[in-house]
């Protein structure tokens, strides 16, 4: 009787510990779905030490890092149309096609600044880049999927609509 028992409780055990949580384990999985992987919110790959990208690094921390930073894009038509372009597919949601503000996004979320406020105007190049390059308050960063000639594309274009837009006698635009 008592060997019985004894193998009834080893059968048991044996049973218990093949069936339990850890059974579900992603370590003896061998298909796809269950295998280690980088998730989107793992942030990339680290450059090796030492190396430097082909087109250097712009390293800022803070938008008043690269108050200082000149434009290295000639302000010029073919420039203006590009960054035209791309203000249409990544700014225009919050900024609206004017650059005024009240695009569609701002129905939900918190309106976006005229670009032609006289503060935004009063601002250098530099710092439109750093806000493209790091992001505001609200506003992410673009520097995801933009290159830092597409950026510099994009304040050379919002240089232009300020340029083309009248600051009115109050000092407020719109």
């Amino acid at each position: 009787m008592w060997r019985d028992l004894l193998a009834a409780s080893a059968m048991l055990v044996f049973l218990s510990t093949g069936c339990g949580e850890n059974a579900w384990n992603n370590d003896w999985r061998t298909d796809m779905w269950y295998q280690p992987s980088l998730r989107p919110q793992h942030a990339p790959r680290p450059e090796p030490e030492d190396s430097v990208p082909v087109q250097g690094v712009i390293v800022a921390d803070e938008r008043d890092d690269l108050e200082d930073l000149p434009d290295p894009v000639q302000r010029d038509a073919a420039s203006i149309a590009r960054g035209e372009r791309l203000f249409s597919t990544r700014c225009v949601a919050c900024h609206g096609k004017e650059g005024h503000g009240g695009g569609p996004v701002s129905k939900v979320f918190p309106p976006a600044p005229d670009l032609c406020f006289p503060s935004i105007r009063a601002r250098s190049d530099g710092f439109l880049f750093a806000t493209l390059t790091l992001g505001g308050r609200a506003m992410p960063s673009q520097k995801e999927g933009l290159t830092v000639h597409d950026r510099w594309d994009v304040v050379n274009f919002i240089r232009h609509l300020q340029a083309i837009t009248p600051v009115p006698s109050g000092g407020k635009t719109q």
